[in-house]
């Protein structure tokens, strides 16, 4: 059996300068409900799932910084329900650009932090039109999101065949996240995750039976420099962006 058979995708994690004004924005203009708050992370879901589907965590000034020039990440693609998402708009997110397509009205945002989030409920991104108006009768019961997960994460690199290749070779092209890469230019693109606020990691999430001491010496094996800690529940590899991936139990 492969080793990437049984890993599931929870969340990236994004590094943020002021935890309460981002969620505030996810709450407000994305529907997320805040289930948790643990030191400097913030996680968040739908109001009718209890799987964590968002992570955010603060990083005072004193310690990262904004990122000069291009960010690493370029675009979140969140998936959700087209009528929920329509009651977002009619309940006033702020929409940098608004779409319609086979299934309803899909958005585009931007955080507090500078990240492009699209939520949009089609089977195909392609059948996105932008429209300049929408027409949606207010839910008054309407609270937010019954639930949504990160569909696909777009990211600026220096080089897109040495991310593809990274991903295809490591994880056997296994791994259950749709990433895509564009070409980009900038002295913070493979920056260590704690110096800036951008995208830290991916975290994902194995069963309790899983084996990460064999993932750990398959990453070995492939001089990758994996880290596990010594009760064997995380193993930590970091990208050619330096964006950490997590697996955890």
């Amino acid at each position: 059996m492969s080793l990437f058979t049984d890993i599931t995708f929870r969340s990236p994690v994004i590094r943020v300068e002021e935890r309460d004004l981002n969620l505030e924005f996810l709450q407000k203009n994305l529907g997320m409900k805040l289930v948790s708050e643990e030191n400097a992370l913030a996680f968040l879901s739908g109001y009718a799932s209890k799987e964590i589907r968002f992570i955010i965590e603060e990083s005072p000034t004193y310690r990262t910084r904004a990122v000069e020039g291009t960010k690493k990440l370029n675009c979140l693609v969140i998936k959700a329900k087209a009528t929920e998402i329509a009651q977002l708009l009619a309940r006033g997110a702020e929409a940098r650009y608004i779409f319609k397509g086979k299934e309803g009205y899909a958005f585009e945002t931007v955080s507090p932090q500078g990240d492009a989030i699209l939520i949009h409920a089609e089977n195909a991104i392609e059948d996105l039109e932008q429209v300049t108006s929408f027409e949606v009768d207010l839910n008054p019961e309407f609270k937010g999101l019954s639930d949504f997960h990160v569909e696909e994460v777009v990211l600026n690199v220096p080089d897109i065949s040495t991310s593809q290749a990274f991903y295809q070779e490591a994880f056997e092209g296994k791994l259950p996240l749709h990433l895509t890469f564009e070409t980009a230019e900038g002295p913070d693109l493979t920056i260590e995750p704690q110096i800036t606020w951008d995208i830290e990691f991916f975290d994902f999430r194995v069963p309790e039976e899983y084996d990460l001491v064999a993932l750990y010496e398959y990453l070995d094996a492939k001089d990758l420099a994996p880290y596990i800690d010594k009760k064997a529940r995380i193993v930590v590899v970091s990208d050619p962006s330096n964006i950490e991936i997590w697996f955890s139990k």
